[in-house]
């Protein structure tokens, strides 16, 4: 999806294990909703599902977020953390279709709410978005829209970019580059310097996307949609040179070894000065760079312009959605009534220093190094970019997902295009 600005994991016995346990896990959870549903005197409290209790740990935003909405409605949170993505799923795949479905949940958007829309698994929203219609610009409001209704609570959205070490680029005499061209000719300064120019893992397996989306995006904002959406085949010479690319960058040296971990030693490594630029959504900035103790005046940030010298960059939407067959569905849609307006959406995106997706939000809460980014995007006529992790059908997605981290291991572009186009073959037909 373009706007102009305005796990299920490989079958195998670690992901029957992890689900195996996310049955269980959601056998206890029930008794637990089951106990706060039933809790009246006080106003009913809803249940709401997530998987941020990893790192970062996301759990004490939805816990201040159900003090608040109390505040607000009387309505109250019970929120119910899960710290994988893939037990996460798992879970709520499984309790959707029945009588102990959340209230509420994150997900992702686009293609993996469209998966449970199309089950029938979802409350529709649409009334609530008509309500706030002037407060939400038609791009947000297209980008949630799903076979002409909305499902989606918008939680906040944050843009994909590339911090760089201050510091660093300082001592090399290097600046933010203006071109594809001077992005890599600061790479391969970073390299003969003796550090790393960027960070590449397969650790925790999603992260493997990261790279790819980057390089695609830069090549053509249409080419990585029609890539996604199975217009566009993966054998064709443009596909394969995104590859190719990719390849003569792992070859050169400029990626972190696919062993690090994002949230812990990418941060470490940046602060260290051994890791120059990080690509990362905004949401890094504050939960895995601050608060993992790098200094702000050693982070600067910026986006790879594409090859045609367009501004391009890639947005993470974060929806919270609705079940169907929650026990709670009158208090439920209040509550996302609540949070779509500019005050709870405020609140909700403030939590973890978010861009707000109400357009008559408060945003003056971003610290001066987002408000320029929003800003940046805002006045620089950019085209968005849904990121792959939700641009993508959600099963295919995760299979081509893993070929990503086959190709990051041992990169042979003409192969690795192959078989990814053989799994969407089977997908689309």
């Amino acid at each position: 999806m373009v706007l102009i600005v305005q796990k299920s994991i490989p079958e195998g016995g670690l992901f029957s294990m992890r689900k195996l346990i996310a049955l269980m896990l959601m056998a206890v959870m029930l008794l637990g909703i089951s106990a706060c549903t039933a809790r009246a005197s006080d106003g009913v409290t809803l249940t709401i599902m997530h998987d941020k209790t990893g790192a970062p740990d996301y759990h004490p935003y939805f816990v201040q977020a159900g003090e608040e909405l109390n505040a607000a409605t009387g309505i109250s949170l019970n929120p119910v953390g899960y710290p994988s993505t893939d037990v996460y799923s798992a879970a709520i795949r499984s309790a959707l279709p029945g009588t102990g479905a959340p209230d509420l949940f994150t997900w992702w958007a686009a293609a993996w709410t469209q998966d449970l829309q199309r089950n029938d698994l979802l409350l529709p929203l649409t009334s609530i978005w008509d309500k706030y219609k002037d407060e939400f610009s038609q791009g947000v409001r297209d980008a949630y829209t799903i076979d002409g209704e909305l499902y989606s609570l918008p939680w906040a959205a944050d843009y994909w970019l590339l911090y760089y070490n201050k510091d660093v680029y300082t001592e090399l005499g290097l600046k933010a580059p203006d071109s594809w061209d001077e992005f890599i000719a600061n790479c391969e300064a970073i390299k003969n310097a003796g550090k790393t120019p960027l960070n590449q893992t397969i650790v925790d397996e999603w992260p493997a996307f990261i790279t790819f989306e980057e390089i695609a995006a830069s090549y053509g904002t249409d080419l990585y949609n029609d890539l996604c959406t199975g217009k566009k085949s993966w054998t064709d010479p443009e596909a394969v040179q995104i590859f190719a690319t990719w390849k003569e960058m792992i070859d050169k040296g400029y990626f972190t070894a696919p062993s690090v971990n994002y949230f812990s030693d990418v941060p470490r490594m940046f602060n260290d000065d051994q890791l120059v630029m990080i690509i990362g959504g905004t949401w890094f900035f504050k939960s895995n760079l601050l608060d993992n103790g790098v200094p702000e005046s050693k982070i600067g940030a910026f986006f790879i312009k594409g090859m045609d010298g367009k501004n391009r960059a890639i947005m993470e939407p974060s929806p919270i959605l609705a079940s169907k067959n929650g026990r709670n569905v009158e208090d439920t849609l209040k509550a996302i009534d609540y949070f779509m307006s500019a005050e709870g959406n405020t609140f909700l995106a403030k939590q973890t220093e978010s861009f707000p997706v109400n357009g008559k939000s408060d945003a003056s809460y971003l610290p001066p190094f987002k408000l320029a980014i929003q800003n940046e995007i805002l006045e620089g006529d950019y085209a968005l970019v849904t990121r792959f992790w939700e641009n993508m059908p959600t099963e295919l997605m995760l299979q081509v997902n893993a070929k990503f981290q086959e190709f990051i291991l041992s990169p042979d572009p003409e192969r690795i295009t192959a078989e990814i186009q053989a799994l969407c073959d089977a997908y689309f037909n």
